[in-house]
Formats: structure tokens, sequence, C-alpha cells
């Protein structure tokens, strides 16, 4: 019996073994099947590319061609020629920043005051006025600038709260005025130089030449250049800084508004040689971000022994400080003792705990915001004073809202401590008041030596041309006899574009795979292809990190230490090439060299494929490109063929660029040396029979969307001449994704969209080595590809009962042998969109691998949902008699501010949030902001093909996949059912998603090296000056401050 039993059960096994032995036997036998199709299916992706092409015509054999030449391509003496060349760029500039400092310095020493200057006698050239359609403004375009520009004169912008007509200010006008000839001989004897400019501590600002003051539309002109960048890195050393914020109940309301506005801005004027935190206080004190975890093997662990006192203040981080400010509430009594010595206690904490590079070490600072107290915390002052890690702390405070009483010990507080201290009553008085605080008494005295270092920024936008550049600065003194002590006057600078450095790059000797970039010490990127344009000038510095656009590995994070720290090297990495925003390839051998830039602060990389070759061309002089040359079928890189000379989008400038080339003139006369010119006269000729192979040529625009040629220096042919907006998108070899594929792999390049799919393949050029020369595309529509494809499965076992599709690398459906599924059209769609969970299967099994990108430059639209708790708990009708004092207060203390206090009350109800790029809260162009965005990107994994069942709602079915050997694709076979299979794909689809959460503590903190001068600042005694002239007297102020809090008594 139990005998039988076992058979029993022995049977029943065998059944089931023998079933999922037929199931198995049948997958592999379609995957062989399916392999047979797949090579079909190769050869025909093949000839496709080949008949519609005509890529034969550009067959040639250059063996005895003596005026083609492939060389392999050695990056070591690459990065040491251009960054020769950077640094004699760079040289030539500092050259004329002396000149003009020098000049500035020489007219403060013999100008004479004027009391009778008025402000319309005087007639500065205000550029808010320039018009360059008003022919009396006589301006004139400029090829070099890209804009409008009178030569002989420099033009002047004044920010919205100074009046222009202060006689600080029109004295200064005065005096600098001379500076224009210095300006003028600059421009005239470097071809190469930009905008030249001087920034006055007074609030003006010179440009040179004069042109148009850009403002965005429907919005007032904020721009202060005491404000930007270039003028507090160049006229503040670095500062470890802590900022105390008062948040006890009396400071509710109108005057936490303020002060939050207040600590945002003055954060804001901190650079990134500058390293803050933020302390709230009312009878406790603990930082904004209660951060206090170590860094373990990559990820964030709480430790009590492990603090962050002070983060480097880059955008990011400033970001961080902003939602933690803006989510303060009030509440308590506050104890400025407590406040005084957490933060004491914290500068002693990080001079003792601080890694190597982390804090600024130059000058220690606290800001105390408040709106008042009585209490004098002289132990606190005594116990640090004495202390070797905390004597040298400066503490400035700042006395905060409408009514700030009693503020006697705030002013002892700055004075007994070599500070300053400032009166904030206004929301329109912030800007003026933050930047007047500290630069003064924090900017260097003028050595006697006379040795000033010149300051390098990263990249940032111009507010004259709103494109990315770098600025060369040095800080301007009061060198009058008359003058007590060397005061600072300002700052000069002179401006170079990065397009000017990317100007220097060997183009074609890197392929569209390489590239060129800068960083400085701080890893900050001033120069890479994938730094991205900002969304307005009044944005602070992007600093983005090399890591943020480099896939961060070991590798790459120890090129970016080694290039910080300023040492030369090379490196070969396995890695992945981004090869648009939504494919990548995985390749073994990235080769990055890099090499410091002598006297400056960056370092320079290059980045190419190793062991690759370029192509050198010669004796093209006698070929006229003018005559064969056509915008509308033709297209050139914007890239310098000849030196200082670049090719533009223009189709005037175009075509008087192409004139110059073909002629000789000016700026290309010496084609001859320029490998660059040579190539792209060579690529007109070469591709020349193609162009016109095209144009004989009779497809249907139902089966062939347009035909286009890339070659690799620059020159695009496309056809028909529909084909150009397309064409314009990939003009630029770095920016060719077909161009990309085409150096890595010699295979058919496929890229779907949803009218059909883009099919192109190399062309080489073959002499000792092989090159890419070129490549072809053809754009083919969805239903030539579709009825090609239907029309080969018709003689296989495949044609019926399947769901054959074609898949790019990216996931992307080329094609298939369906239209439609369940009436989705399948062109184009992303194979996890699908209503069945294949992608999940096919990643499951390392047929596709995928990585999360994140882009940290993105732009979205504006989030809506943004507050503060700053605002009033209830609504309050104010009392009449303190409305008129407060109103009088206002008027007496900040006429000269009227204009700017008018609109601040216009959008006083708007609240300040972490994305404004103002302290007003205002929203960007547009209804835009800067933001974090996440996309998913697949690429191919280690496995060529797979086979499996997968599960379905109410049934299964059965698929296979095969990877194609000549094409970057793979074909996917499915069984198909009646019905929806009724599961999706778990993975993320390839859409960008904003990345809406934020880790409060997720700041930045890479190596970096830290600079080596701290110039100590003046020893002025601030407490003890007099008055601003202009300003309303001190008496009346207080008067009218008596009376409002007597009537706020009464009523």
């Amino acid at each position: 019996m139990a005998k039988g039993v076992g058979c029993r059960g022995g049977w029943a096994i065998g059944v089931v073994f023998m079933v999922c032995c037929v199931t198995s036997q049948d997958l592999k036998g379609d995957s062989r099947s399916l392999a047979d199709l797949a090579g079909k299916i190769d050869d025909w992706l093949e000839d496709l590319h080949e008949t519609t092409s005509d890529t034969n015509v550009l067959r040639r054999d250059y063996n005895g061609d003596d005026n083609v030449e492939i060389e392999r391509v050695r990056t070591e003496p690459m990065v040491q020629e251009m960054a020769g060349d950077v640094n004699r760029l760079l040289s030539d500039k500092r050259k004329a920043l002396q000149k003009i400092v020098q000049h500035l310095e020489d007219a403060t020493a013999t100008y004479l005051w004027k009391d009778d200057l008025e402000l319309n006698t005087s007639h500065p050239l205000l550029m808010k006025y320039l018009d360059p359609g008003n022919d009396s403004h006589e301006m004139q375009m400029d090829e070099r600038l890209g804009v409008a520009v009178k030569y002989n004169i420099s033009g002047i912008h004044v920010p919205l709260e100074v009046y222009e007509g202060y006689p600080e200010i029109l004295n200064g006008l005065s005096w600098s005025s001379t500076v224009d000839r210095v300006f003028r001989d600059n421009f005239d004897a470097d071809q190469t130089l930009m905008w030249q400019y001087f920034g006055a501590q007074t609030g003006f600002m010179r440009v040179y030449p004069a042109t148009t003051w850009y403002v965005p539309p429907n919005l007032i002109d904020l721009y202060d250049a005491r404000l930007r960048p270039w003028y507090v890195q160049g006229s503040v050393p670095p500062k470890d800084m802590i900022i105390l914020m008062d948040r006890s109940g009396s400071v509710h309301g109108q005057t936490f508004t303020i002060m939050k506005w207040a600590v945002k801005t003055l954060i804001d004027t901190l650079g990134e040689n500058d390293f803050v935190n933020v302390a709230a206080f009312n009878d406790t004190t603990e930082w904004v971000n209660n951060c206090t975890y170590c860094k373990v093997n990559g990820t964030e662990e709480d430790n009590e022994d492990c603090h962050q006192v002070l983060v480097q203040a880059s955008t990011s981080n400033k970001k961080l400080l902003f939602r933690a400010i803006d989510e303060l509430e009030d509440g308590g009594i506050a104890s400025y003792s407590n406040a005084l010595e957490f933060a004491l206690k914290a500068f002693k904490e990080y001079s003792q705990t601080k890694e190597r590079g982390e804090g600024a070490q130059c000058h220690k600072t606290i800001m105390l915001f408040s709106d008042g107290g009585t209490e004098w915390p002289e132990e606190i002052f005594k116990k640090y004073k004495a202390d070797e890690d905390t004597k040298d702390v400066r503490v400035f405070t700042y006395a905060v809202g409408p009514h700030p009483i009693p503020t006697a010990v705030l002013k002892q507080m700055a004075c007994s401590t070599g500070g300053q201290y400032s009166v904030i009553t206004t929301r329109s008085s912030v800007r003026t008041k933050i930047q007047e605080s500290y630069t003064s008494l924090l900017s260097p005295a003028h050595p006697l030596n006379g040795n000033l270092s010149d300051q390098y920024t990263t990249a940032y936008t111009s507010a004259v041309t709103e494109e990315l550049t770098i600025s060369l600065t040095r800080p301007v003194y009061n060198m009058s006899d008359y003058a007590n002590t060397s005061d600072l006057l300002g700052v000069a600078g002179i401006d170079v574009p990065i397009q000017s450095l990317k100007n220097l790059s060997p183009f074609e000797a890197l392929g569209p795979n390489g590239y060129t970039f800068i960083i400085n010490h701080n890893g900050f990127i001033v120069m890479h292809p994938r730094l991205s344009p900002q969304l307005s000038y009044l944005l602070g510095p992007p600093h983005i990190d090399l890591l943020d656009v480099e896939e961060e590995t070991n590798e790459t994070t120890f090129i970016r230490k080694r290039m910080a720290n300023g040492t030369a090297g090379s490196e070969s990495v396995l890695g992945k090439i981004r090869i648009d925003d939504s494919h990548s390839v995985v390749y073994s051998t990235i080769q990055y060299t890099w090499t410091p830039i002598t006297d400056t602060t960056y370092s320079l990389g290059i980045v190419n494929l190793q062991r690759s070759h370029h192509m050198i061309i010669h004796n093209q002089n006698g070929y006229s490109v003018a005559e064969q040359f056509n915008t509308t079928d033709t297209l050139i890189a914007p890239w310098p063929y000849c030196r200082g000379r670049q090719a533009s989008d223009s189709v005037t400038r175009v075509k008087d660029f192409i004139k110059d080339v073909s002629e000789r003139k000016g700026l290309c006369k010496k084609l001859g040396q320029n490998e660059l010119a040579q190539g792209l006269l060579w690529s007109q000729s070469w591709t020349q029979e193609l162009l016109k192979q095209w144009k004989k040529d009779r497809w249907s625009k139902d089966d062939l969307i347009g035909r286009v040629i890339f070659t690799r220096f620059g020159l695009t042919r496309f056809h028909p001449e529909s084909q150009k907006q397309g064409a314009l998108r990939w003009h630029d070899p770095w920016y060719n994704p077909a161009l990309r594929r085409g150096e890595l792999s010699s295979r058919i390049a496929i890229l779907p969209h949803s009218l059909g799919a883009f099919l192109s393949a190399p062309v080489k050029v073959a002499k000792n080595y092989e090159v890419m020369a070129g490549v072809v595309g053809v754009n083919l529509t969805a239903s030539y590809l579709h009825s090609e494809f239907k029309t080969m499965l018709m003689r296989t076992e495949w044609n019926k009962d399947y769901l054959l599709l074609l898949v790019d690398d990216g996931g992307l459906i080329v094609t298939s042998n369906e239209v439609e599924l369940h009436g989705v059209t399948l062109q184009g769609m992303f194979l996890g969109d699908l209503n069945m969970p294949l992608m999940e299967h096919l990643h499951n099994a390392s047929v596709y691998n995928m990585d999360k990108r994140v882009n940290t430059q993105a732009i979205c639209k504006e989030s809506k949902t943004k507050g503060t708790s700053a605002g009033p708990r209830s609504f309050h009708i104010p009392n009449p008699l303190k409305l008129v004092a407060g109103f009088l207060i206002d008027i007496l203390s900040w006429a000269d501010y009227l204009r700017y206090m008018i609109f601040s009350c216009v959008v006083a109800l708007m609240s300040p949030s972490v994305e404004a790029w103002s302290e007003w809260g205002m929203t960007q162009i547009g209804g835009q902001e800067s933001c974090v965005m996440a996309q998913a990107v697949y690429y191919f994994g280690e496995n060529t093909r797979h086979s499996a069942v997968m599960t379905c709602s109410n049934h299964t079915a059965k698929f296979w996949v095969r990877r194609l050997v000549k094409a970057n694709a793979i074909l996917v076979a499915i069984e198909t059912k009646p019905e929806e299979c009724g599961v999706y794909s778990s993975l993320p689809n390839i859409t960008p998603e904003r990345v809406t959460s934020v880790k409060p503590c997720a700041y930045q903190a890479r190596f970096r090296r830290r600079p080596s001068s701290c110039l100590m600042g003046n020893s002025t005694d601030y407490c003890n000056k007099s008055s601003h002239p202009t300003a309303a007297s001190l008496g009346t102020i207080l008067s009218v401050l008596l009376i409002s809090k007597f009537l706020g008594s009464i009523f």
C-alpha cells in the first residue's frame, strides 16, 4: 500500500517535471528561432540605412592623399598647451585690471571734493535710458560683445534704493570719470577683452563700453553691484560666521519677518570661501538645522561625538538654511548670555575639530539680530576674550523692527569687540544696511607693499549679457592724503565669458565624446559642457560641483580632489558616457588628464576616449567656401574657426564669417596655420557630392522625413530645408548624440521618436589609423518602419500570435508589428509604460540596468506652497496714531528710499521663500524657478539574451529577448493574449520628476583647498564715526521713536 502511494506520488512529480522541461525546451527552441530573426533584422537595418543615406558617395581611398593625416590624440601635451593659453588670456586681463586700479587710486589722490555738484548739471550716462533704436544715442553693434554699445564712454548703473543725486554719488562719478581713457585703451589693445567695470562702495557702477541695461519684463531693477559675487569676493576676505537670531516672543509679526529677510540677505552676500551657520535663541539656543552626524562609508549616521558646526556658504547649503529660517517660530524670553556663549563655544569647538580645508580661517564673526534688550553679557565676553580660539571674534549687531528699543547693549556688544552696530527698521532698508554693516570694516587694508592678489570668481550669470562668465577683481582704495586710512572705495573687475575659455579647447582633436572643463579650489565648475545657464542674473553663483555633473565614483572623487588641490595627473576610468538626456553607454576606457592653471585658483581637465585618433587637414586654401555655402542646407558649429572669430547661428553673421574664411580676410587671414578651419574647408568639399545626390533622389515624404550629415569639424548638411531646426539642435559636435555614438561604435545607431526613428552610422577615414570623419543620418517615418518591419516578418514563424518589438538601448520602442496595443500607440513609447511587467523582468535579468540621474540645475514651474511663520498670528486693526507715527519714522529716516519703500509696501503681503531670488520673495520670470529634477536612465546590462514567463492578473505570457549585433537595440517577442495583462512594471519611468523632499542636513561637504592668503580688515573705529551726512539726524529719529512709544502706550 505504501509502495503504491509512493508510485502515484512519483508519477505526479514526474508529470510536473515533464511539463517544466517541455516549457523550458519550448523557450530554448524559440530563443534560437528569435536569434535567427534578430540576425535578419540586423541585416535589414544595415541595408535600410545604406540605401536611404547614399553613404557610399563619401567613401574614398586617402592613402595617397598628403593633405589628410590621422594621428593619435595625446592629452598630456594638449592639456599643458591649453592651460598655457588660458593663463596667457587671464594674464592679459590681470594687466588690464592693474591699469584700471592704478588709475582709480591715483585719481583719488588728486581729487578735491565738490559740494556744488547737482544731478541736472552732472548728466551721468545712466544705462537704463540707453536705447539702440534711438539714433541720437549713437550706439553701434559690437561683434565682439554681441550688443549695441557706446565706445567713447562708460555707462552708469545706480541701485534703486540709492539716489543718483547724493553728493557721494555725484563726487564718485566725477573723480572716477577719467578711467574711461584706460577702459578704451585696454579695449583697443586686447581683441579678447570684454566688459570692464568699477563698482563703488557708495552703490554706483561704471561699465565699459556703455550699453543698454537689461531689466526683466514687468519687474523692477533690483541689481546692486555691492551684493554681487564678484564684488563681495573682491572686497571682503573669507569669513567664519555664526548668525544668532532672536526668536523671543517680542519679535513676532513684522519684526520677525524683517529679521528673516535680513538674515537671508546677509547669507546671500556670503561666497564659496565663507563658512556659516545660523542659530536661533530665546532662553535657550540651538542651530536652525540641528545636524549632528558623521559621514561613515558615504552614509549619514547619528553620532553625538560628531558635529558640523559651520558649513560652506554654497548655493545648495544656503537653501537648506533658508528653509530652516522660514520655519522658525517665536516665543519665550531672549538671553544674550546664553546665545553668545553658544556661539563662542561653537567657534572654539570648530577650531579644534574641523578637517583639512574646512573653514575660512581668516575672519571670525558673530552676527546678532534682535529687537533690543538690556542684558549685558560681561562675563561671557571676559571668558572667551582670554581664549586663544575666540579672542579675535568680532560681534556685529542689528537692531531690527519698526521700533527697536532699547538698543544700547547691542551697540556696546559691537563696539567692544571691534564690530559694528546697525539698525534695520523697514524692509526697504534691508539690502543697504546689510551691505554696509560689515564690508567696510572687514575689507582688507591696503597692504604696505602694494601686493594684492586678484580674485577669481566661479561661474555666474552676467547682468549685462545674461551669459555665464567669470570675473577677475581687485579692490580699489582711497589714497588721498587727507584720508585717515586707506578706506575701500570699491572693486574693479573684468569679465571673462566662459565661451572665451571654451574657445581655447582643441575641439576636433578631442572628438564628440571629449571635452574640456575647469574647476576651482572648491571643486566648483567654472567651465563644463553640462554647466547650464541660470534663470536670472539676480541669482547667486550656481556652485555646481564637478561630481554633480560627472558620475560620482571613487575614481572621479580622486580626480576632483587632485584637481582642487592644484596637482597634475592622468587617470583611466570605467564609466558611462552620456549620449543624451535619456541614453548612456558603458565604456571601459575614458581618459581624464588635468593640470593646474598657473597664477590662478583654477585647474583644467580634458576628457576623451583612450587611444582615440583625430584628423589633420592641410592645403585647403584653394577651395572657395563661399561659392558652395548655402544657409538653407548647411550649418556651422559655434566654434572659433579663426582665433577670436566665433561662428554664429545668425544667417547674416554666418555668411560674413564664411566670406572672410573664403577670402582669408580679417582674423581668418592665416588659415594655413589653423587646423580647425582647414578641417571646415575639407568637410565642405567632402560632403558636397552627397548633398547633390540627396537633392536628386525622389523619396516619398511618407517614407523619408529627411537626411543629414554631421562632420567632426562642425559642418552640418541637411535636406530638405524643413530639417534645419532639428539639425540646429545637434550642430555642435560636443552636444551631438549621433556623433557620440558614431565615435563609440560602427553599428547602426537608432533614436526613436513619436513620428518615426532616426538611423545613423559613422563614415570612417582610414590612413595608417582609422577615425570617424562624420555621421550620416536618415529620419524615417513610423509608417514606413512599421510596414517594412511587418513585411520582413511575413515569411517567419513569428508572423502571428506574437507581439514583436524593436526597442533601443534606452527602453524606447523603435517599431513593432502592431501599431497599437489595447488602444495605446506603441511608436516611441517607453517599454516600462506598457501594461505588462516586462521591463521589470529585463531589469532583474540584467538585460537593462538603471541609474537615477539628478539634475541640480533644472528649471521648474513656480511652486505655490510657500509661507513663513513670521507672519501675524491674527488679524489686527492698526491704531491710527501709531500708524501715523510709524509713517513719520519711515519718511524722516528713509526719505531717500521712498521709491523702494513703496514697492516693499506693495509686496509686503508676499511671504519670503527659499526659492526667492530677491529679498522680496518675488517669483521668477514667467512663473519659473530653479529646482532639482531626478530621472531614471536605462542602458544595456551584461545579459544579451533572456527568456521567461511573466505573470499577469489572470494569465501568464512567455517572452523572448535578443540583443542585435549591428544596432543599439533588442528584439522582443511576447505571446499575445486577448485580454490586457493588468500588471505594470514597478520601476520608475523615464520622465524627469521634481525632487520635493529635501533632507534638512544634506549639506555638501566635499574636499576643498583653502585660499592661502588672508588680509585682515581695517582698524577704523566705526562706532565713533559720524552719521551719514544725508541721513536724518539721530535726534529727530529718537524723538519720533519716543513719540511712537508714548502713543503706543496710551492707545
